[in-house]
This record gives structure tokens, sequence and C-alpha cells, in this order.
């Protein structure tokens, strides 16, 4: 039976034999430091999850935000002040649910076994990472097959042969062992089987003896860079249209936006596909209204930063968790893989640095990580807050996008299923309290009626890969983390979540999987995010952590030299090919800019030039621009409105075609000087129907310029980097 453990005596971070005092302060500095930042960003996840409820009443009620904004204070404080009674009455100890019987250990099985898992793994994840250099496919799937397969094959056989007087199938295995013998077995055998990750106890939670001591800080200052980058790095992305226009529409209004603001004031029903579950956009702009701010402004300079942090520390945490040694050499790995992932616009590293401030962004960042800790703390602790901490994170990533009814499912199933195979059955079922609430805002929104069919191409599944996990180096470091992830983690808790997540990830990409989901669901165009269950940056760094065969000379010595460049010699290469292999998520390559200040997330020359267009329309008019510049206008007002800042969500909108066809005409005629232009009298036409007060082409497009004059437009001015002109009077004086 696989074997788990609790957190050994001394709690996280204890020192190991023989280190000296100067060692074993700085180490519980660390750990005072960890505690401290992880309580903050429990607190941040608690918080938000009383908010999304909140909201989600507020969807029924209607109130104005300030009333959501007080409730969300009230029920929060009245939350701390019933912890904080409770921590004073019972004290500050929070022991498991249920007790457990003492633990025995796992009899080794045939390394054969092993073997298959590791060396299929390694053949799947290359043939996934060099697919675009004519690996075929069904190699992938097929040996990511066998390996997931070896290793369910490795814990069941592992449960079959379970002492008599082991624990039984519906028991919690335990291990009161010592930390100082847990670490002397670990780092006096080196030529440990691979089997034993999964069958060996596991370490402490979160901050393993083995940690260094430089991973707190390191953690705080890639966190606080990471932070800082992203006020910087300008990688405009056209979904803003929708996002940060709902912020806007709500600092604007004072109320939740229920219907459309991207094309008018709320003259049509909602965006097809985006039914109002995700919170953090209204959130945002309730915040903004009574900072006196604007909506777009705090996304970007205050929101932003705040997530990324959490992110960056969600990593630091997971790593804590699953590393079975050396958790910060895994953690330096992940932060590399995410800034040298730029290869693709959907790749995890584009969901993180550059686009953090979307909700979905949030929660493939910072949520999945987390949900992970906690499904760990959980397994290997059992207590009452670990619990409410994970039904917190399902809550959470349900405000903070539609797509956690579908990611947190298979990620929670990842971690539970094995969990309830290895005869935890109470700890995985309790495990599915994170599904409670994803699971019921998506039956209320279909028992609704909402529109959730998403338009738009379905993508197989080496699509989905190439796209999240990427391709050549970094696709191959992404597949192979992935499949070695049940023997690469730490044993116990991890190395099952680590086979969990493999075997889901690996019926994903089976033939027809995600087809056939697409059929069921509706959800197509948005499956490739069932990807978003595997924590790749951090199983990544899990391989910086595999152990180098040394000379007995040097595995006796523990601090020489060789020794040490043994230990820092996978993360180095690990860097390294990343490096070279990867693309930097601030280069051009990456359509990214480095601005000379804190900026939006559009050049600057469009935002300046869209806002001086606005400032000479009409309220409640429509602009028409070239599309860079239209993307612009919904983050600036709710009142002016673009006749086409996004064309997925103008295809998605449940309107008549003319509707449609109309801001489609209006686009192609201003889209660039050359090309195809549009009838007269379809322009015509359409610049009636719309409602348009200015239309701006670039100034070299003449012919452009010359059918909307044709078309009963006048006052031709230049307007910023664009030449603008006018229905009626020409422009409103500012």
């Amino acid at each position: 039976m696989i074997r788990l453990r609790l957190p050994a005596a001394g709690g996280p971070g204890g020192a190991a034999p023989g280190t000296g005092r100067a060692g074993r302060t700085g180490r519980a500095v660390d750990t005072a430091l960890d505690t401290a930042v992880d309580a903050a960003v429990d607190a941040a996840v608690l918080l938000f999850a009383v908010w999304t409820v909140v909201y989600h009443l507020g969807l029924l009620l209607r109130p104005p935000t300030w009333a959501l904004l007080a409730c969300w204070l009230g029920v929060s404080a009245a939350g701390a002040a019933a912890w904080a009674l409770r921590r004073r009455r019972d004290g500050p100890g929070d022991g498991p649910l249920w007790p457990e019987p003492a633990a025995t250990r796992s009899p080794a099985f045939p390394r054969a076994l092993a073997l298959v898992a590791v060396l299929a793994g390694v053949v799947a994840g290359f043939c996934a990472g060099l697919q675009t250099s004519g690996a075929p496919w069904w190699c992938a799937w097929a040996f990511g097959l066998v390996s997931a397969s070896a290793s369910a094959s490795a814990a069941c056989l592992l449960l079959r042969r379970s002492p008599a007087g082991g624990p039984s199938a519906q028991d919690e295995p335990s291990a009161h062992e010592s930390s100082a013998h847990e670490s002397s077995s670990r780092e006096n055998s080196p030529h440990e089987p691979p089997a034993r990750a999964l069958a060996e106890p596991g370490g402490p939670v979160e901050a393993g003896t083995s940690a260094s001591r430089w991973g707190t800080p390191l953690a705080l200052a890639t966190a606080a860079g990471f932070s800082v980058a992203s006020l910087f790095i300008v990688n405009s992305d056209g979904d803003d249209a929708y996002f940060v226009s709902r912020s806007v529409a709500t600092a604007a209004l004072g109320r939740i936006p229920f219907k459309d603001t991207i094309f008018t004031s709320g003259a049509t029903g909602p965006i097809a596909g985006e039914p109002p579950v995700s919170s953090i956009e209204v959130l945002a702009g309730s915040l903004a209204r009574v900072a006196g701010v604007p909506a777009a402004s705090f996304v970007y300079y205050v929101l932003l930063p705040a997530v990324t942090f959490i992110a960056v520390w969600a990593a630091w945490r997971l790593s804590r968790a699953w590393a079975p040694r050396r958790a910060a050499a895994c953690f330096a790995v992940a932060a590399v893989y995410l800034l040298w992932s730029g290869l693709g616009p959907a790749s995890l590293g584009s969901f993180h640095l550059l686009r953090m401030w979307q909700g979905k962004a949030v929660m493939v960042s910072a949520l999945v990580p987390l949900l992970y800790v906690h499904l760990t703390r959980w397994a290997e602790r059992r207590t009452r807050r670990d619990l409410a901490m994970l039904a917190a994170c399902g809550v959470a990533a349900t405000g903070l996008t539609s797509s956690a009814a579908f990611v947190l499912p298979l990620a929670v199933g990842a971690a539970a299923i094995p969990l309830i195979a290895s005869g935890r059955v109470r700890t995985g079922l309790a495990a599915c309290a994170a599904l409670a609430y994803p699971v019921a805002a998506g039956l209320v929104v279909t028992l609704q009626d909402h529109d959730t069919t998403v338009t738009g191409f379905v993508g197989d599944a080496s699509d989905d890969f190439r796209w999240v996990l990427l391709h050549s180096a970094p696709g191959v470091l992404a597949g192979c983390a992935l499949w070695l992830a049940p023997w690469t983690a730490r044993r116990g808790v991890p190395a099952l979540a680590g086979a969990g997540v493999a075997a889901v990830t690996t019926l994903l990409l089976l033939p027809g999987v995600l087809h056939l989901a697409a059929d069921v669901t509706g959800a197509g165009q948005v499956l490739w995010r069932t990807m978003w269950i595997v924590p790749a940056p951090v199983l990544i760094g899990l391989l910086a952590t595999v152990r180098l065969p040394l000379p007995a000379a040097a595995r006796s010595g523990g601090t020489g030299v060789l020794g040490a460049v043994a230990a820092a010699l996978p993360a180095a290469a690990l860097a390294v090919t990343m490096i070279v292999g990867g693309t930097p998520l601030w280069s051009a390559e990456n359509g990214s800019l480095v601005a000379s200040r804190p900026s939006w997330k559009l050049p600057a020359e469009q935002v300046g030039t869209a806002r001086a267009v606005v400032d000479l329309a009409r309220t409640g008019g429509v602009v028409v621009m070239p599309q860079g510049y239209m993307r612009a206008v919904p983050l600036l007002t709710a009142r002016v409105h673009a006749a086409d800042p996004n064309t997925h969500y103008l295809g998605n909108l449940p309107v008549p075609a003319r509707f449609v066809d109309d801001r489609r005409v209006l686009t192609a005629a201003v889209r660039r000087p050359g090309g195809w232009k549009p009838a007269l009298a379809d322009i015509e036409g359409a610049l009636h129907r719309v409602g348009v007060v200015v239309a701006c082409a670039h100034p070299r497009d003449l012919r452009g310029l010359s059918l909307l004059e044709q078309a009963g437009l006048s006052g031709r001015r230049r307007v910023g980097q664009l030449v603008c002109l006018f229905a009626g009077h020409g422009p409103r004086t500012p």
C-alpha cells in the first residue's frame, strides 16, 4: 500500500543534525517568513472566496456595488472574529479530523516496472515536444499511456503487497517517525530505486529538511521582481475588450453589468459563452470606483503586481510541498521556465507574467498550484483548516473564470482518485469539497439556459499540448517532467498526485477524447485549457532535484565540492536548456515590448490616440478606427463604444446578422491602406445604422478616407496617429 505520513516532529524547516546555531537561526527566520507570507496568501484566497459568494448573491438581488463591498467587508470581519475566538478557546492546535493507525513500510517490488515507466515517460516526452519536428504524435500518447499505466501498476502492486497488519482499505496510514531518521535514510540511500518514490513515507509538508536556507529570500526576490516587471512588459491581448471592460463598466455604473458593455451600453444580451460567473472584474471595478481611479489603471497598476506576487509565491509553496530535496533549485528552474516560455500566446508563461490581470490567468498561475498545495496538506494532515482552504480554492477559482467548472474537477480528480485507490477513501472523498462550488455554479448556469457554446477553432490533443506545454526544448522538458512526476516528486502524497496528473493528462491526449468532450459540452474552443491541470513549471523544477550517481567518498563527505557540483548540475542544465531553446516573454518575437515606465497593456501611442478620439466623440456614440486602436476604447470608457474592438466577441454577440455585418464592413474600410475595401453603399448604410460619430484611418489610407467622406462624414482632422472624419457638424469641442 502506498505509504503517507504527517509532518515530522519539528515542523517545516527543521534543522538537520549537526547544524550550527547560525544555521538554525537562519532557518528559523526563513520558516517564519514562509509562514507569514503563506498566511497572507491564504487570507487573500479566503477573502476573494467570500467576495465571490457575495457577488453571486448580488446576481440575484442586484444591489449597487457599494452594498456588495459593505456586505463583503462585514462578512469577512465576522469570519475573522469567529476564527480568532475559536483559536482563543481551543488553542492554536488543529489536529486530524480522524485518527490513524501506525504506518508500516511497503515492501519492495521489481525495479523493472519502474524502469518501464521512466523509459516510456522519457520517450513520450521527447515525442510530444518534438511533434513540430516530425515526431509522430501517436508515439507521445502511446508511450505516455504505457508510462502512466506502469506508474499506476506500481501503486496497485504496492497495495496488494501491504504487510499483514498494515492498514486496511478504509484506514488511513500514518507514520510518526523521527525526522532525523527520515532525513538520514534519504541522504544515505543514493541508489534508492525509483519505485520507492511511490512507496515510502513523505517528508514534512511545504519545507522539507533539505530545503536551502536561501530558498525563501530567493522566492521573495523573484516574486517582487516578477511583480515589478509585470508593470513594464506590454503584450496586448484582445480579450481585455471583455475582461477589463467589465471593470470599466462596473466603475462607471456602480452596478454589476449584466448585458453587453463592449459594443453597446447594455442594449444587447451578454456575450455567448461568457456567463456572469467570474467576480474578479466586478471587484476590481468596485474598488476602482471607491478609490476614484480609472478602472483600467487599477487593474494594470494594482491588481496585476499583487496577483503576480501571489502566483510566484504559489510556485514556491508547491516546490516546498512536492520537492524531495533542494526545493530552492526546483523553484529557480520553474522561474526560468516561466520567463523563457514565450513560444506561444497560450503558454503558461504567457498566462503568467504577461496576462495576470485576467481571471483565467490567475487561476492557472496561482490557484492551480495552491490547490495542489492544499490537497497535499489535506491528505497529510487532514485538519479542518486544510479542508476549509480546499473549499475556498474551489470558490475562488469559480470567481476567477467559468473554466473552473471543468478544470478544477480534473485537477482535484487527479489527486483524489489515487488517494481513494490507495485506501484513503475518506480523505480522497473529502478532497472533493473543492469541487462543490464550481460544479454547482456550472449546473446553475446550465439550468438558467445561459448560452455556454464557445465558437471558434477546436484543436486536437497535439494542438493543445503544443499551445500550452509548448514544443522543441521547452516541450520536451514539459513532457518528460509530466510523465516522470510520479518518480521525481516527494514520496507519498506528492508522488500520488503526480501519478494522477500524468494519468489524467494522458487520457485527455488520447485520440478523440477532447472532440467528444467538445460535442457534449459545447466548450470545444476552450477545451485546450484542460492542459492547465499540469503544473509544468514546478514539475520541470522537480527534475533538478534528481540525484546524480556519485562515488562513495563524495556521498560520505556530504558537503564536498563534488557533491555540491553534482547537486547544482541538473538545475544548471535545465536552465541552460530553457534559455537556449526557449523564447523570452519580453522579446519582440513574442509580440512584447518593454516600456520605459509602468504602462497599460497596449502600446502607449494607441492608447493616447484612442483617448483623444473618445474625447471628441459624443456621449453614446460609436467610433471606428483600425482595430488596434479600437481595442483601447472599452478600456477607457463605458459611454463611447468602438465598432469592433474584438471580432471574436462580436461573432458571439446575440444580435441579428446585420448588426455584425455592419461593424465588419466599417472595420474593413479603415483596416489598412492597401487591400480590399467595401462598396460605398455598404459603408454609407453601415455608418447610419451603427450610429458612427467619428471614423478614423491611417494618414496613408487615402482610399479609406475618401470612401468615408463620400459616405457623408466631414471635417477631416489629424488626431494622434490617425486622421479622423466626423458625422454631423464636425468634432465636438472637448
